[in-house]
């Protein structure tokens, strides 16, 4: 069968406008409304911590913890413009003995491991690195992947099996960028190694075999992200508003 000139004319016009045709584009999101959306996503959580948690009401302490975490965040882009919500929680009982991040940004940090911080680079390490986790979406992430395969079973947010429990790649990611915004920040990036180190010793229990397994991995990626950032720059060791901090923290009934 021939086709006339004229239809296959039409048919060639159809072809190349069907072919040239741009595929939907999905909108890519800036951190900013990247965030926004997490936060939506993860809201329930939150509240569920919230109502779970006993926090200290330390309104300076928060102030100057509020304060760092903003100063650390400058040197994220656009995460500077995310609204950021510093809270201490009390840590007596084991499942608490941890940070939690939820995008919004709240970071809710343990009690007594803030008791026995020594140094203000130590103190920045570990908002850094809760900072690195919301932007890298960990949390996030799980959110989406519980939704996208309809598990029935509850997301458990403390103990053994939390949703704040990250792989190696997940910490290695967060440890990094983490350092990064420490080394703008100018605080000195020893804090890094330092924090973990500390984190795992400071209830005074002996830790397992797999918590040591996991600090001294994070130990080793502490130190190769500070590699990558040599020469170290002049560091903050105590301000003023530390040792202020500290005192704050020392007036709290256990």
């Amino acid at each position: 069968m021939f086709l006339s000139p004229k239809v296959f004319a039409s048919l060639a016009i159809c072809f190349l406008l069907f072919s040239c045709a741009s595929p939907e584009v999905k909108k890519v999101l800036t951190l900013k409304e990247q965030i926004a959306a997490d936060t939506e996503k993860a809201q329930s959580l939150s509240e569920d911590f919230g109502r779970r948690a006993q926090f200290i009401n330390l309104p300076r302490a928060e102030k100057f913890l509020t304060k760092t975490a903003i100063k650390l965040a400058q040197f994220s882009k656009d995460f500077q413009l995310q609204t950021i919500e510093i809270r201490i929680h009390r840590d007596s009982d084991p499942i608490y003995a941890r940070g939690f991040s939820f995008p919004g940004t709240l970071i809710s940090i343990p009690y007594n491991l803030l008791k026995k911080v020594e140094f203000e680079n130590e103190l920045a390490a570990f908002i850094s690195y809760e900072l690195a986790n919301v932007i890298n979406r960990h949390l996030a992430n799980r959110v989406e992947a519980d939704k996208k395969y309809d598990l029935k079973r509850p997301v458990i947010l403390f103990g053994e099996g939390s949703v704040f429990d990250l792989d190696q790649s997940e910490r290695a990611q967060s440890i990094k960028l983490g350092t990064q915004m420490l080394y703008y920040a100018g605080y000195d990036t020893r804090g890094m190694a330092s924090i973990f180190q500390r984190y795992a010793n400071y209830l005074g229990n002996p830790v397992s075999d797999s918590q040591k397994k996991e600090v001294e991995f994070n130990i080793r990626e502490a130190q190769r992200a500070r590699n990558e950032l040599l020469p170290a720059l002049k560091p903050i060791v105590r301000s003023p508003e530390f040792i202020q901090f500290k005192k704050e923290l020392g007036r709290v009934q256990k």
